[in-house]
């Protein structure tokens, strides 16, 4: 897969959680730079280890479960830090938005997930390459969609908040 659709994918899913929250009337799930947060970790493991072939990505150790183990310690350290200040599902959803790239790459040629002491590829081209720009474009305007739906949504659960005694929420 691409980058964007390794930095979106996970942003996508952070604001349908977004816009959900908000047409509930329960506020905001993260702040706003969070989203940008999630983001870049989606991109964590191409950004550690940059590749262009499929062999430099079985090869590369950012995208094996060492690399996830790795991530444990340091996710665990943001959620302290983050749980002071209530936020601890941020730290989670960059931890699942790194796991979001590992099985976007499984999916899009494989990947080798003990490498380097097993070298079997965990994996496929189920998404062919030549389908991976659309799944580009189609992240990119489902990200704008969401973001521009997200008013929306915070207004949807204001005026519910707002307005109980309304004549239509009257039995």
């Amino acid at each position: 897969m691409l980058i964007g659709t390794h930095v979106l994918l996970p942003v996508c899913i952070a604001l349908t959680a977004e816009c959900v929250s908000l047409a509930k009337g329960r506020g905001h799930v993260f702040p706003p730079w969070g989203l940008v947060l999630v983001g870049a970790f989606g991109a964590l493991p191409d950004v550690c280890t940059p590749h262009i072939s499929l062999a430099d990505r079985h090869a590369s150790w950012s995208h094996t479960v060492w690399f996830l183990a790795g991530m444990a310690p340091f996710a665990a350290m943001v959620v302290t830090l983050f749980e002071k200040q209530g936020r601890w599902w941020l730290a989670l959803a960059c931890w699942l938005a790194v796991l979001l790239h590992l099985i976007g790459d499984a999916v899009a040629g494989g990947i080798a997930p003990l490498y380097p002491w097993r070298t079997e590829v965990v994996g496929d081209y189920y998404i062919a390459v030549p389908d991976w720009m659309w799944y580009e474009i189609g992240f990119v305007l489902l990200t704008w969609v969401l973001v521009r739906f997200r008013p929306f949504c915070e207004a949807r659960g204001i005026g519910a908040g707002v307005m109980p005694s309304s004549p239509s929420n009257q039995a």
